[in-house]
């Protein structure tokens, strides 16, 4: 008998287990006894919130409260909901300690409660976003309690008090999670405030929504895309002082223009393309060899048809590095070498070694530096300044929809890395672009511009899809190119640098444009005046035109240059066969090296041998 009662009380313990278990789950985590909401909405349409809440037998001690952030609603009535973002700030609370997140576009805010039974009071400004509705009226959508909330609401009251006297009616009803409509919730309008409350609770899962549609100007909007024109107008002046600054700074020694007609004396005949163009090529080379021919070291003889160089004097020691291999790379061991015998050598990796030890050398040079960027630095560092237009709007467009500091500058700053790396190949090919051929440097520019215009068409399907207008997308597309190649294509050169380019182009005007008059005048001062300025004429590919002014003027070719009756012809004759004489010697120093011929088949190899 003891046996079956001990057993009949198992069973009783268990049933009671079974049907206490389910009743514990199914009791709310906690549940709201009073739910207080006052809202008090500026004209300029920012709502101040102060939320009360009342927690009763909150057992694990933690509450968390949603504000929604984004909104769906169809302005225009075309079936087409667009999504909208309210500004949430200043969130502060009092009577437990919290935390806030934001995700999904909603902020979470989450409480450790001290005991289960609590007051929370909870304070928040919202900026309302203006709806651009056709019929051009104030929308009022905003969620009064959310339906994350995991208890039972007993008992709310709301009240909202609005700038002015509201003329039309207010739609408040139930949501639940997915949004979803429900009963409507009877109100009370009394002049400027809105009372609502609650005749039944609320369950776990439902909250409270008010809608209403204003008169036009209800509220004083700030201007729906005011980053948008902000930043636009920061990067038109950004761009424009730029700009300006880089004109002045390039025309500030404009005063040495059409003062110089003489030969420079401050710097060697291989510096001038340096100085024109920051590279060292051919046309160099043949400067130094006319500079050498001007100073007596040098002959070029053109007989029969044959051309040849002639050591009169050897370098002096005070000869720069570069000067004496290239004057050993000519001659060699012999005083005399005809342009076959260059050919047959085939030196043109040599002469760009040269050309490279040349660069180094004006690179490296500590006192009168000509360039200031030979190392990329400054233009690296100047091409920031291209990002800022797109990156600016970038940030606006994704603020202006979100109201998220941090979620607008992670796409502003990608913008800002996918602007600038599409400006480094610009960089690299502008230093480079002399070392290419035409046609190879075309067909890189070909690329970059491609690359650019893809990384520009999905920038601007972005902003576009954060309902950027198309205005300002346009005008800071614009501001970019400008800046890009403002920046990229502008002078780099030092301030001594600039002065002897300007006193080139003078030069180089002078030789276009120098009269008969001049030109005697500077002959009668100096006898070599014409040989002078041939490295000039040269580098700038003018000989021709030199040659030209000196028509009318008896002169004889230069005592460095030998050729057959040449004092019996006209200047025209010799000096054509002068310029064909330094090209050919330039042909010959460049002759690129034979291709290495492909080894013949191992069987036909044999068979060659045995024949012979």
């Amino acid at each position: 008998m003891k046996r079956t009662m001990k057993y009949l009380l198992i069973v009783l313990s268990f049933l009671c287990l079974m049907i206490t278990i389910p009743a514990i789950h199914a009791y709310d985590a906690y549940h709201i006894s009073d739910y207080q909401i006052h809202i008090d909405v500026d004209k300029s349409a920012v709502m101040s919130v102060e939320e009360a809440i009342t927690i009763k037998d909150c057992r694990n001690l933690e509450f968390t409260k949603s504000i929604l952030q984004n909104y769906s609603y169809d302005a225009n009535q075309d079936g087409t909901a667009e999504n909208y973002a309210y500004g949430i700030s200043n969130i502060k609370a009092e009577g437990a300690s919290y935390t806030t997140t934001h995700s999904d576009g909603k902020y979470s805010v989450a409480f450790k409660l001290d005991q289960p039974d609590a007051q929370i009071v909870l304070h928040y400004k919202v900026r309302l976003r203006r709806f651009d509705t056709k019929e051009e009226v104030n929308v009022l959508l905003y969620q009064l309690i959310s339906p994350d909330h995991e208890g039972t609401i007993d008992h709310y009251s709301i009240s909202l008090t609005l700038p002015n006297r509201p003329d039309t009616a207010f739609d408040v009803y139930e949501v639940d999670q997915s949004m979803g409509r429900g009963q409507s919730i009877n109100t009370a309008l009394n002049d400027k405030t809105l009372t609502i409350s609650g005749t039944s609770p609320l369950k776990e899962g439902t909250g409270l929504a008010v809608f209403a549609s204003l008169r036009n100007f209800f509220f004083n909007y700030s201007h729906p895309f005011s980053f948008h024109l902000f930043f636009t107008i920061f990067s038109i002046i950004l761009v424009m002082g730029v700009y300006f600054g880089i004109i002045y700074s390039n025309r500030f020694h404009k005063k040495y223009m059409g003062k110089t007609s003489y030969p420079l004396s401050d710097i060697d005949a291989g510096s001038l393309g340096y100085i024109i163009d920051g590279v060292v090529d051919a046309p160099d080379i043949m400067t130094i060899l006319i500079d050498w021919a001007n100073q007596n070291y040098i002959h070029i003889h053109n007989e029969n048809q044959t051309v040849s160089i002639h050591i009169i004097h050897e370098l002096p020691t005070s000869a720069k590095g570069y000067e004496k291999r290239l004057f050993n790379l000519i001659f060699t061991d012999y005083t005399m070498v005809t342009i076959d015998e260059l050919a047959v050598r085939r030196l043109e990796s040599k002469m760009k070694d040269i050309e490279k030890e040349i660069l180094l050398y004006q690179e490296r040079k500590k006192s009168r530096i000509i360039y200031a960027n030979h190392s990329y630095s400054v233009q690296l560092l100047s091409a920031l300044f291209i990002v800022i237009p797109l990156s600016l709007i970038t940030f606006s467009c994704v603020y202006e929809e979100q109201f998220l500091i941090g979620q607008a500058l992670k796409p502003a700053l990608t913008v800002m890395g996918i602007v600038y790396i599409n400006c480094l190949p610009w960089i690299w090919l502008l230093k480079n672009q002399y070392r290419f051929s035409k046609n190879a440097t075309d067909v890189y520019r070909i690329l970059i511009m491609l690359i650019n215009f893809i990384c520009g068409a999905l920038l601007y399907s972005y902003l576009l899809g954060h309902q950027t207008p198309v205005v300002y997308v346009a005008i800071n597309y614009v501001l970019t190119i400008l800046i890009g190649c403002v920046i990229l294509f502008m002078d780099h050169r030092t301030i001594y640098g600039r002065n002897l380019y300007v006193k080139l182009l003078t030069l180089r005007q002078f030789i276009r444009h120098a009269s008969n008059d001049q030109l005697l005048r500077r002959l009668q001062e100096d006898p070599y005046y014409f040989e002078d300025m041939l490295p000039y004429a040269y580098i700038f590919d003018i000989t021709d035109i030199w040659g030209k002014r000196f028509t009318s003027i008896p002169l004889q070719a230069p005592p460095w240059y030998f050729h057959p009756n040449a004092e019996a012809q006209s200047v025209i004759y010799w000096m054509n066969g002068l310029e064909g004489s330094l090209n050919a010697i330039k042909k010959a120093l460049y002759r690129k090296s034979a291709k290495p011929k492909a080894l013949m088949p191992a069987k036909k190899k044999a068979s060659s041998d045995s024949s012979k």
